[in-house]
C-alpha cells in the first residue's frame, strides 16, 4: 500500500513528518507523491492560522471523490489541529470529525506510537512489532527528506500560553528530550553527511533535560549548543523557536566564538507595541527585544535578525501597528514573517478579547509590512555585492543551483547538476535582490 503525508507549518511540523514517514515505512507503507495514488493519506497540520485550516476543510470534497475511486483509501489527521486525543471515528471526539466526513483516524503527534494499532485496524496492516522498540516518539530514527540539513527536535510542547496561540492546547506542556539522546542523533546524522543542524523546539531557550549538568553556570541549552559544536561534520547550527523573555546572555556570547553558530538568529517579537504584547500575553517589552537585538550585533555586526510579527491582533489600533512598521525601520529586521490575525476557538483571546479589526485593515496592515520588509531585506543583501558567499546547495531547477548562505539568505548560480545537492560552493555576488542574491561560481 502507498502513502502520501501533506506537511504544513513550521519546522517542527517538518520533523514530525520525518518521524511519521519512518514510522509508515517499518509498517510497510510505500511512499508516493501524490493523494491520488495514495491509499493512506496523513494531513500533519498547522492551526496557528484560520487559513491553515481553511485548507484543511478545503480538501474534505476532494477526498471524498477520491475515496469513491478507491474505497480502501484511509485519511488521518495529525499536529496542531487535533486537541481532543488520538484514535478513530467513533472512539474519538475530535472536532474534526464533526467537519470533515471523510476522515478516518486523528493522533496527537506525542501519541504516534498508537498510529500501528489504528493502522492494524483500519488497513489490517501487519509489521507493527517492527516499531515496538521504539519507546516513544522521540525514539524514532527519521527519514530525513535532505540528509545535509537536518531538523532535530530537543523539546515538544509549550508552557507560555500566548494569548493568540493554541499550540499549549495542543501539544501539552514541555518535555525536554535528554542531551545524550539528541547528541547520539546528531552524531548518526553527521556519519550520513548532515552538515547543518536545526534544532527544534517550541520554545528552545527553556529546554530542560534530565542529565544537564547541574554544577554547570551555563543553561542547559547553551551547554547542548556547545556539545553539537563539537561534532565533527556540522557546520552550522540552527535554531527555532526562541521566546525573547527567555533568551540568555551565555547564548548570546555563544555567537562569535563557536564555529558552528551561524550569522542569523530567529527572534519573534510578534508586535512593536508594549499594549499589544501585553494584551498578548508575551511577558516581555519592545525594549527588551530591542535590547537582545543589540547584544547579538555586537557579537556579529552583520547578523540577520529575522522575527514573526502579528498584524491586527485584538484591539490593535492604527498607533499600535505602526508602532511594528518603526521597531522593523528602527532595527533593521530584514526578514518577518507576517500574519494576519485569526481567531483560535480555546484560546486565551477567543475567550475574553475581541477580534474588533476588520479584514480590510488586517490586510492592508499585512501589505504594509511586506512593503517596509522588502525594502529593509533589499538594503542588507547589499553588503554581499562583489563578494564570495558560501552556498549550501538545497535544490537544483530550471537551469540554477540554489541553497543558503550562513545569513540565511538564499544564493542561486546556474548549474543543472543535481550532484551539487548537499556540497558547499563558493559563488562571487553580482545580483542582490530583495529576496535572492546571484551570482558566478568561484574556482
Amino acid at each position: 500500500m502507498k502513502y502520501f503525508i501533506q506537511t504544513y507549518g513550521c519546522q517542527m511540523n517538518y520533523s514530525d513528518s520525518e518521524r511519521l514517514t519512518t514510522v509508515l515505512k517499518k509498517l510497510g507503507y510505500k511512499e508516493c507523491d501524490h493523494y491520488n495514488k495514495a491509499d493512506l493519506i496523513i494531513l500533519n497540520t498547522c492551526s496557528v492560522k484560520q487559513n491553515a485550516d481553511n485548507r484543511i476543510y478545503g480538501l474534505g470534497e476532494p477526498f471524498a471523490e477520491l475515496k469513491k475511486k478507491n474505497p480502501k483509501l484511509k485519511i488521518g489527521i495529525t499536529g496542531c489541529a487535533i486537541r481532543k486525543g488520538t484514535g478513530i471515528r467513533g472512539e474519538c471526539k475530535d472536532q474534526i470529525f464533526r467537519r470533515m466526513d471523510t476522515v478516518d483516524f486523528v493522533f496527537r503527534i506525542k501519541d504516534l506510537m498508537q498510529v500501528p494499532e489504528i493502522l492494524r485496524k483500519l488497513h489490517h496492516v501487519e509489521g507493527a512489532d517492527e516499531v515496538k522498540d521504539l519507546l516513544n516518539y522521540f525514539h524514532i530514527d527519521p527519514t530525513v527528506a535532505n540528509i545535509t540539513q537536518v531538523f532535530i527536535p530537543i523539546m515538544s510542547g509549550c508552557n507560555n500560553f500566548c494569548a493568540y496561540c493554541i499550540v499549549p492546547y495542543a501539544r501539552g506542556r514541555e518535555e525536554s528530550r535528554s542531551m545524550s539522546e539528541i547528541l547520539e542523533e546528531v552524531e548518526k546524522m553527521a556519519k550520513r553527511g548532515a552538515k547543518e543542524v536545526n534544532l527544534v523546539g517550541q520554545n528552545v531557550n527553556t529546554y530542560k533535560p534530565s542529565d544537564a549538568s547541574p554544577d554547570s553556570k551555563e543553561t542547559p541549552f547553551t551547554q547542548l549548543l556547545r556539545k553539537i559544536d563539537a561534532v565533527q561534520g556540522i557546520d552550522r547550527i540552527r535554531f527555532y523557536t526562541v521566546h525573547p523573555k527567555d533568551m540568555t546572555d551565555d547564548v548570546i556570547n555563544l555567537y562569535g566564538e563557536l564555529k558552528s553558530m551561524v550569522p542569523h538568529l530567529h527572534l519573534p517579537v510578534q508586535s512593536g507595541s508594549n499594549s499589544v504584547l501585553k494584551r498578548m500575553n508575551r511577558l516581555y517589552t519592545v525594549e527588551r527585544f530591542k535590547e537582545l537585538v543589540s547584544k547579538m550585533r555586537k557579537k556579529m555586526p552583520n547578523i540577520s535578525i529575522s522575527t514573526d510579527i502579528i498584524v491586527g491582533f485584538c484591539g490593535e489600533a492604527e498607533e499600535e501597528f505602526m508602532e511594528s512598521v518603526n521597531l522593523i525601520k528602527d532595527e533593521k529586521i530584514d526578514l518577518v514573517y507576517v500574519s494576519k490575525y485569526s481567531e483560535r476557538p480555546g484560546t486565551l483571546a477567543q475567550k475574553e478579547l475581541e477580534d474588533d479589526v476588520s479584514d480590510d485593515v488586517k490586510k492592508e496592515r499585512f501589505e504594509k509590512i511586506t512593503e517596509i520588509m522588502k525594502d529593509v531585506s533589499h538594503e542588507y543583501n547589499q553588503q554581499f555585492l562583489g563578494k564570495t558567499v558560501q552556498v549550501l546547495v538545497e535544490k537544483v531547477a530550471k537551469g540554477y543551483a540554489s541553497g543558503k548562505i550562513p545569513e540565511y539568505k538564499m544564493c542561486r548560480f546556474k548549474s543543472d547538476d543535481p550532484s551539487l545537492i548537499g556540497e558547499y560552493i563558493n559563488v562571487k555576488v553580482d545580483k542582490a535582490m530583495e529576496w535572492c542574491l546571484e551570482g558566478d561560481v568561484v574556482a
